[in-house]
């Protein structure tokens, strides 16, 4: 996964996250890139863009805040959290394919530098909708987990519609179940 670094203007110095408790999970609301949040928190009298990542519905991740600052996108829990942003209204739109995929690196990535912290919906926390009631919390919460072979194969199969003699045959090689892995993640 590749996330793209932005250059922002703050507004005012930015403060250190002593503790991180959770990562909390955003819709926008809309559409737009992250210069355009930026743009708009400002407006609100803020720093500048409040969460610490974007995802646009391309997949594309962007950075927000620097992770290790205080975030403004959950009140009373911005000094505990890493907030991260997904494009798109989720209470009457779906996450694209590669938006999931995406969210799931990124959590993955996240909890690799922080594994102690909860995995939460901005709802959890604040009486919104937020993420929206199409959000794909439990696919996206678990970052990327390894599949076992044979979830790996069912969906080869499924997507593929290779025969059981052609998956046996590829499972015979050195690293068949990792190729079969890698490539049922892939085309999931």
């Amino acid at each position: 996964m590749q996330i793209f670094n932005m250059t922002y203007n703050w507004k005012g110095v930015l403060s250190k996250r002593a503790e991180t408790k959770y990562i909390i999970l955003h819709h926008r609301g809309g559409c737009g890139d992250a210069l355009s949040i930026h743009a708009d928190h400002l407006k609100r009298g803020w720093s500048g863009i409040g969460y610490h990542f974007y995802v646009r519905k391309d997949g594309s991740v962007f950075k927000g805040r620097p992770i290790g600052t205080v975030g403004a996108h959950c009140t009373n829990y911005n000094s505990l959290s890493i907030g991260i942003c997904f494009e798109g209204n989720f209470e009457n739109e779906v996450m694209t394919d590669v938006q999931i995929k995406s969210g799931r690196e990124l959590v993955a990535y996240i909890r690799q530098l922080y594994p102690k912290a909860e995995v939460k919906r901005h709802r959890d926390f604040s009486a919104t909708a937020c993420p929206g009631k199409n959000f794909v919390f439990e696919k996206i919460s678990k970052g990327v987990t390894q599949m076992t072979i044979e979830e790996a194969m069912e969906i080869v199969q499924a997507k593929a519609g290779l025969e059981d003699e052609t998956i046996e045959f590829l499972l015979c090689y050195k690293y068949g179940e990792e190729l079969f892995c890698k490539l049922a993640e892939a085309m999931r």
